[in-house]
């Protein structure tokens, strides 16, 4: 009767998913030119960043950072994918304003075994957690000033070779080495062609309860400046920890992260900086975050201390929204900035680091 008809009628909508199913697996299996799977292709991400600024200070300098206007922030380009089944490439390609198109990121990493890997290519280094950020991923628009300081006003990024090692332990534990061409101006620079800098860093990552994770890291790095004598090496120390707590059941209503950063560096004086920013989701799509970020060099009138406060509405994981006011403190006139952002995301989108 009818309930055989019906068995009938579904048995045939299950054979015919099951022949468009190999059908779709045999078109994504097509080999290329290369004789390559196009499961291959890279994923194609742009993440784009839509500033609208207003500064108390310098309004009469068309060169001035930060400067009263509506800008193009910055627009990426991102590529990443598997070259082989042992080989993974992900390449960044950014363009500040309208203009100075270039590439940002290119890293290639492989796994050699489950707890060795390596990375080679143009890497952003990993000292202290925000120097490891692209822009867009960055919780705040406005710099802190301890980065600034320390690292230079575009962060360390450097080309270089890299060996990463998970230790065997009951927690997230992994130890990373570089060698590094040293060319970042602030910090190496080197005349000679085999002045290089080195890096160690000690990544550690604890679950303190379902709710709560704590990760701590530490890094030094060292290596030839363009000066001489006593002041010839330059060294690097940087120091980060994080709290993140997500209560059970209401994991995408509420989260509090906590976030702190210390970085020192000798070249001729000390720079010392650090920040410190707690973020809270109070509703699906909202945040709201406060940070606070000091720098020192060597001199009172160095001093800067800046005040940031944001808040970030988020239709959906690919489009933000942020209102942010910062106040910067310091022996040149205080500036007072406001920053309207829109984030966008289209294409493939890979979670953030955490």
């Amino acid at each position: 009767g009818k309930t055989h008809k019906d068995i009938k009628q579904l048995e045939q909508r299950i054979k015919k998913l099951e022949s468009e199913r190999k059908r779709n697996s045999q078109s994504n299996n097509i080999s290329t030119a290369t004789g390559l799977s196009r499961s291959f292709n890279p994923a194609i991400s742009l993440h784009g960043l839509l500033l609208g600024t207003y500064n108390s200070e310098g309004n009469d300098n068309s060169s001035q950072s930060n400067k009263t206007g509506l800008s193009v922030e910055e627009l990426e380009l991102q590529l990443a994918g598997n070259v082989d089944t042992w080989f993974r490439v992900q390449s960044t390609f950014s363009m500040e304003g309208t203009s100075q198109f270039g590439l940002e990121e290119l890293v290639g990493s492989g796994l050699i075994t489950n707890n060795l890997s390596l990375q080679v290519g143009k890497l952003f280094v990993p000292i202290g957690k925000h120097n490891q950020l692209h822009t867009h991923s960055q919780p705040f628009v406005a710099t802190p000033v301890s980065n600034e300081m320390v690292l230079g006003e575009d962060g360390l990024k450097e080309i270089g070779f890299g060996a990463s090692y998970l230790l065997p332990v009951p927690f997230f534990s992994e130890i990373n080495l570089q060698i590094l061409e040293g060319e970042n101006d602030t910090l190496f620079a080197s005349t000679l062609n085999d002045g290089f800098a080195y890096l160690t860093r000690s990544g550690n990552s604890f679950d303190l309860s379902d709710e709560t994770t704590m990760d701590a890291n530490l890094a030094y790095a060292f290596g030839d400046n363009s000066l001489s004598g006593p002041y010839r090496t330059t060294e690097v120390l940087g120091v980060d920890i994080r709290f993140k707590h997500k209560p059970l059941g209401r994991e995408g209503y509420r989260t509090t992260i906590w976030q702190s950063e210390f970085l020192t560096s000798t070249r001729e004086q000390v720079k010392t900086g650090f920040y410190t920013y707690l973020q809270q989701q109070f509703a699906k799509r909202w945040w709201m975050q406060g940070r606070y970020s000091h720098s020192y060099q060597g001199s009172d009138r160095s001093d800067q201390n800046q005040y940031s406060f944001a808040l970030s509405y988020f239709p959906s994981e690919f489009l933000e929204t942020k209102l942010e006011y910062t106040h910067l403190n310091q022996y040149a006139a205080d500036e007072n900035q406001l920053f309207l952002r829109l984030n966008f995301t289209l294409g493939a989108h890979k979670g953030h680091n955490y």
